[in-house]
């Protein structure tokens, strides 16, 4: 009796310093595996970071460090496995080995396609480019597919079980492979539309609309330039060019329209070809584009391109200064350029030659001078902002397209989600004020209704610069002149806010004063629609509201908001709405 009991305690001993040995052995592999995480997210967000401004070797390094740095801390023992499996400390330890492996997974199975072409993209003319994505092309879309994965396993973790140290270092992997999908969904869609674009498959035709900003439309500027680029092999030509004011007016729309834009801005949509892009939906504008094409009685294109002088900004960043008729034209000036200094001192037919002369010089040198990989820093953040919009007739590649940040105003809205609100500006003044606007932007959102209702208001401020002076002396090409209703000097956009899918219209209100306005339902979403004038050192403050319906899911999530780029970027505000006192 007295032996069993020994062998017993014996056994019973062993067993407490096995179970401190497998806790000592996983507390320190945690531990360990905690400080590797901390690490590896500085690492992924140098990484994310560097790609995404073209320092591949700087991408390349970090992403090496980040291997050698959590790679061996990676557990992969029965002791562990088991651990996991324990109330409590359980799915911290899940949630660390999950997340390094997640950082170790994107290093390997990510990083190195996406580097490498890179790599050899850079230095390489446009002819080249597209024989490195033609080759690239499966790799970059299993990087994509990688990553994807990674992001499914990250998002089955519950943060809110974790301790707060490795809740934080969780979240920061989580955040880093959220910020490489722009960047391999990216990849991989250029790879598979790019080489076809540029004539890898048979010549094409790119039709380029170049917006003008000095006076707005929904989808950036009013129509002013056309231009078509002929490509074959990676292999760009400049060939017709057209102005807005070569094409007259039509009776009827020269292509379908929704009834609710119709509704909110009138049939000049398909009639004027400077309001195209009028309509949110960009696959309207690239037929109307086209349609007025051909009318000229130039072949219809493959595929249309929208962009504005921003965009041009940016090429001449990668392209270096251009001489033009307007002169030397860089990165800094090309906007006080083309869309102030020319409405000052010209007539109106001078102003359109300029701008489409200056374009083409530009899409010249772009023409002899584009190095693909030098051009996308600075593209990034104009496609970010909507400032470039591509259609292609060819359906395998308008299906890429429409799921992409390049597929126009609506499309975009819809792929930033169900609290997706967007504000369209489209100018009723009739000259180029642009300039003169300063626009503010703020949305409030919560819950004061006694049915539990979300609610939502999006704030537009209005302000112009203009002094009386300046609206007495300045040409009608800027003013307007007071020909289409609207006094000269004074700025009067019209606003049209569009909501998500099941909201319904509040109301508006015009300087704190309800306000009447035109309301339209698109399939769903609702198009509130509202003019203003603003005179010369003038200010107005329009204010749009709107209440979920039923099916609208609760979210405490502050709505995200949409709008017609400017000539400079606006920052949204967010905050909580303001309930009234019980």
């Amino acid at each position: 009796m007295r032996r069993r009991r020994r062998l017993v305690l014996v056994a019973g001993a062993l067993l407490l310093i096995g179970t401190a040995a497998a806790a000592v052995h996983v507390g320190r592999s945690a531990w360990d595996l905690a400080e590797a995480l901390d690490v590896a997210g500085d690492d992924a967000a140098v990484a994310a970071e560097a790609v995404g401004s073209g320092d591949i070797e700087g991408a390349k390094a970090a992403a090496d460090r980040l291997v050698d740095g959590i790679s061996h801390e990676i557990p992969d023992d029965a002791v562990w496995f088991a651990a996991e499996a324990l109330p409590g400390i359980g799915p911290n330890l899940s949630a660390a080995r999950r997340a390094a492996t997640a950082v170790v997974d994107v290093a390997d199975g990510v990083a190195p396609s996406v580097l490498d072409t890179a790599r050899d993209l850079e230095g390489a003319d446009a002819e080249a480019a597209v024989r490195v994505l033609r080759h690239a092309a499966p790799s970059l879309a299993r990087a994509a597919a990688s990553r994807d994965h990674v992001a499914d396993d990250l998002a089955d973790i519950d943060r809110n079980a974790l301790v707060p140290q490795l809740a934080s270092g969780v979240g920061r992997v989580v955040d880093a492979v959220a910020a490489l999908q722009p960047l391999t969904d990216g990849a991989s869609q250029a790879a598979d539309l790019v080489p076809a674009i540029l004539g890898a498959e048979g010549d094409r035709r790119i039709l380029v609309i170049l917006q003008n900003t000095a006076e707005l439309r929904t989808g950036g500027g009013i129509t002013g330039t056309f231009l078509e680029l002929r490509a074959r092999d990676g292999v760009l030509t400049l060939g017709a060019q057209r102005d807005s004011s070569q094409f007259s007016p039509v009776a009827s729309p020269l292509t379908r329209v929704s009834a609710a834009e119709v509704r909110s801005l009138g049939d000049g949509i398909g009639r004027y070809v400077q309001n195209a892009s009028m309509t949110s939906d960009f696959r309207v504008t690239a037929e109307l584009a086209s349609a007025w094409w051909q009318k000229a009685g130039e072949a219809a294109p493959d595929v249309v391109v929208s962009m504005d002088p921003v965009v041009l900004s940016a090429i001449l960043g990668a392209i270096g200064p251009v001489e033009t008729p307007a002169g030397v034209l860089d990165q800094k000036n090309v906007i006080d350029r083309l869309l102030v200094e020319p409405y000052r001192t010209l007539d109106q037919d001078a102003q359109g030659r300029l701008f489409s002369d200056a374009a083409a010089a530009v899409f010249t040198a772009l023409t002899e001078r584009a190095r693909p990989a030098a051009m996308i820093p600075g593209l990034v953040e104009a496609v970010d902002e909507g400032r470039i919009s591509v259609w292609s007739r060819h359906s395998e590649e308008q299906m890429i397209l429409a799921g992409s940040a390049l597929a126009g105003p609506l499309a975009r809205q819809g792929a930033a989600g169900p609290n997706a609100f967007a504000a369209y500006f489209n100018d009723a003044t009739g000259g180029k004020l642009t300039p003169y606007l300063t626009v503010g932007l703020a949305t409030r959102s919560g819950v004061c209704r006694a049915d539990g209702l979300r609610e939502v208001e999006v704030e537009v401020s209005l302000a112009n610069s203009l002094t009386k002076r300046d609206a007495a002396i300045l040409p009608v090409s800027v003013t307007g002149g007071g020909f289409y209703g609207v006094a000269a000097g004074h700025i009067s956009p019209t606003l049209t806010v569009v909501t998500p899918p099941g909201w319904y219209a509040g109301g508006v209100s015009l300087d704190g004063a309800p306000s009447a306005s035109v309301d339209a339902d698109d399939g769903g979403r609702i198009l509130v629609t509202r003019r203003v004038d603003v005179e010369p050192g003038g200010s107005h403050v329009l204010t749009f509201r709107f209440i979920a319906g039923p099916d609208v899911a609760p979210d405490e999530a502050a709505p995200e908001l949409l709008h017609t780029p400017l000539l400079k970027r606006v920052e949204v505000a967010s905050s909580a709405i303001g309930c009234p006192a019980a």
